[in-house]
This record gives C-alpha cells, sequence and structure tokens, in this order.
C-alpha cells in the first residue's frame, strides 16, 4: 500500500511538472498609451519554473484569446547559456494583462524579423535598423572622413532596406542606385561628418568635447525577430590618459530611439566625469528641450528639398545622470555625470515626417516627453507556476 502511494505522488507529480506553464502579469503603471513595450523575463527565473524549457519549445501566448506572440531569447554576454525572454505587447493606461509561457511540442513558429543589423566589408560601416529608422556608425576605414557621430536612414516602408540600399550603392557605376537618393522607401539623407550626429557621446572636459574616433572592434549580440544589441569599442587618449571606451546600443522593434549604454574604462581612479551627448545642428531647423524629463529635441527641414519633408532628432537622459543643456559650435549638448569604468545609459534617435509615424513637431516632441515618462515608470512585471493548461 505504502509503494502505491509513493507511486500514486511520484505520476501525479511529474504530470504537474509536464502540464504545468508560467503565467506572467504585466502591468503599466501610468497613465498613458504605451506601444510595442518590450517585455524582459529572466530566462533562469523561467528554467526553475518549469523544468525542461528551452530555445527549441518555448512558446508564449496571451491569455486573453490564446494567440501566439513572437519572443526573443537572448544570450547578453555570449557564454553559450540564454538570459533573457523578450516579447512585445501594447498597453492602456494603468493597464495590466497576463500572459502564459508553455512548453510547445510541436514544430518551433518563425516570426518576422522586425529588426536586422549589418557589418560591411571594405567601408567598415555597422548599420542597423528596425521597422521604423534605420541607423549607422563607422569603424577604420572611415577615420579620414569621419568620427563617431551616429547617421540616419530615413525609412518609409516598414521592411528591411540596409542590405538592399547597400548593394544599390556598391553596384558599377552604370547600375549604381544611391541610398542618398530617395527611390520610394527612403534615403540616406543626413550629414553628419566629424561631428556627433544623432546622439553620439564623447568625454565634456573645460568646456570641450573629447570624441574618441571610429570604433575599432564590434560584436554581433542579438539580431531579432524584435531586438537588436550590439556593443562597439573605441581606443583613445585624453590628456595622455588611455580611455577604452565600450558602447552597448539596442534597438527594439516599433521605437524610434536607441539605447545606449556606455562605459569609459581607465586605469586611473574611479573619479567623477561628464560626459555629453549631441545632435549635429544643422540648417533650418528649431531646438526644443526639456528640464523636466530631461530631454533635447531638434526639428526642422530634411533637407533643401521640401518633397523631403521633416526630420526630428532627439535625446533623453535618465535623472540620475542629468547635469544640463549647453552647445559648442557645431552641437546642442545633453550633459551628464558619471565615473570612470561604471556604465550610464541614455536614449537617442530620430523620426520624420514621410514615415508616417510622426506629423509635426508636436508629434515628436510629444514622444519624447512619453518616452522619458516610460523610461522612469517601467512596466511592472510578476511571474508565478500555473498548472493549468
Amino acid at each position: 500500500m505504502k509503494k502505491f502511494v509513493v507511486l500514486f505522488l511520484f505520476l501525479f507529480t511529474y504530470a504537474a511538472i509536464c502540464q504545468s506553464n508560467v503565467k506572467i502579469k504585466v502591468t503599466n503603471p501610468i497613465s498613458i498609451n504605451r506601444n510595442s513595450e518590450t517585455i524582459e523575463i529572466n530566462f533562469e527565473q523561467i528554467k526553475k519554473l518549469l523544468p525542461g524549457i528551452n530555445s527549441n519549445n518555448l512558446a508564449v501566448f496571451s491569455k486573453k484569446d490564446n494567440s501566439q506572440i513572437a519572443h526573443q531569447l537572448i544570450d547578453y554576454d555570449q557564454d553559450g547559456i540564454i538570459d533573457q525572454l523578450i516579447f512585445q505587447s501594447n498597453f492602456s493606461p494603468n493597464e495590466s494583462k497576463s500572459f502564459v509561457i508553455k512548453k510547445k511540442k510541436s514544430q518551433r513558429k518563425e516570426f518576422t524579423n522586425l529588426v536586422a543589423t549589418k557589418f560591411v566589408k571594405g567601408r567598415e560601416d555597422f548599420a542597423w535598423e528596425n521597422d521604423r529608422i534605420a541607423f549607422r556608425i563607422y569603424g577604420p576605414a572611415m577615420t579620414a572622413e569621419v568620427d563617431n557621430g551616429i547617421d540616419i536612414w530615413t525609412k518609409r516602408v516598414k521592411y528591411p532596406i540596409v542590405e538592399k540600399w547597400y548593394a544599390g550603392e556598391e553596384k558599377p557605376e552604370s547600375e549604381k542606385i544611391s541610398y542618398h537618393v530617395d527611390h520610394g522607401e527612403g534615403a540616406d539623407f543626413f550629414a553628419v561628418g566629424k561631428s556627433l550626429g544623432c546622439g553620439g557621446s564623447a568625454l565634456w572636459k573645460n568646456e570641450k568635447l573629447y570624441q574618441s574616433g571610429v570604433f575599432k572592434t564590434y560584436k554581433k549580440i542579438a539580431d531579432g525577430p524584435l531586438r537588436a544589441v550590439f556593443e562597439v569599442s573605441y581606443n583613445y587618449l585624453v590628456d595622455g590618459k588611455e580611455i577604452n571606451e565600450v558602447k552597448r546600443i539596442t534597438l527594439d522593434a516599433g521605437k524610434n530611439l536607441n539605447k545606449i549604454d556606455v562605459t569609459f574604462n581607465t586605469k586611473a581612479n574611479n573619479s567623477k566625469i561628464e560626459f555629453a551627448a549631441g545632435l549635429v545642428k544643422r540648417e533650418a531647423t528649431t531646438k526644443y528641450s526639456d528640464e523636466n524629463k530631461h530631454w533635447l529635441s531638434l526639428w526642422g527641414a530634411t533637407t533643401k528639398n521640401s518633397a523631403d519633408e521633416f526630420l526630428g532628432t532627439g535625446i533623453i537622459f535618465p535623472k540620475s545622470t542629468f547635469k544640463t543643456f549647453t552647445e559648442d559650435e557645431n552641437h546642442y549638448l545633453v550633459i551628464g555625470v558619471t565615473k570612470f569604468n561604471d556604465a550610464f545609459t541614455y536614449y537617442s534617435g530620430a523620426g520624420w515626417t514621410r514615415s508616417g509615424d510622426f506629423k509635426s513637431v508636436d508629434d515628436w516632441n510629444n514622444y519624447l516627453t512619453q518616452c522619458s515618462q516610460e523610461i522612469n515608470s517601467p512596466l511592472r512585471v510578476s511571474i508565478k507556476a500555473n498548472n493549468s493548461k
């Protein structure tokens, strides 16, 4: 009889484990609509609640209608172990939603890739994009022409264009399709040169920028379907001091702003330093800023051709690092405070009226205000085992 009871309990427990799933409750704590919000879950926590879960059998569902949702698993430190699960949803003001993570026996579902990254051999550019906008930075081959600025490729289509545009640019002269001309999908209208472009960063000392030059190395970390992540490193001297700058850039689907994590590494002590992120000054533009939300915006004509309409660029600093706004000859700047060898985060990006995502300067500046609110009021996430199918 005892053996029967033990066997029964074992089988009951085993069945419960096999049938269990994980319930995720996500709450928007503020009174604004939030679209394409990325939910981040520690994957180790999921594995503890759902033994046997892996990249081949994991599926995410909406609890409301049981529809399967696109997700992505990310290994941030590239050690072969998954660190994070992400998926996206829209939220009404103060709304709570529930999602379910299950082990699915059928073939894994493939989702449309909404982001992409590309290192371009020869030019040594690194470009990245999502369904709304594209950017690039420059490597060693471009040392004489540019610095560490961020370039913008304005898009008016939702599908990927980076591969196609580079391919067109690299064709023989008689067949070349220049990405500096809008052929119906958008174009690279933005001029970077030696500037910080759209939100590049630099050390700030004695009212002067110390830019790093082009990146020395790059590393791809994640490439969709929902999030692109990569790192670039820079080595340079400031007043005889060797600086190794590591910059991790993250762009999610449905967003116009990059999340940029930066560390200025040095062998010197962990002293306080000031840094800047800047927007290059452009003709026929107007500057806006918000001291309370810590954002800087520049809005105006995309080019001298009125058909190219209007472009906004912007930067947001977290409250913890923000110090002030200022400018130099070529840039409007946001100044922040950090320490050597400590990582800090800021956000930068752009919006174009021909994309259909923004109609006016008010749309763009309101978007920056909303992004600042979202940054300072993250989604609240709770996780628990749920034994119902």
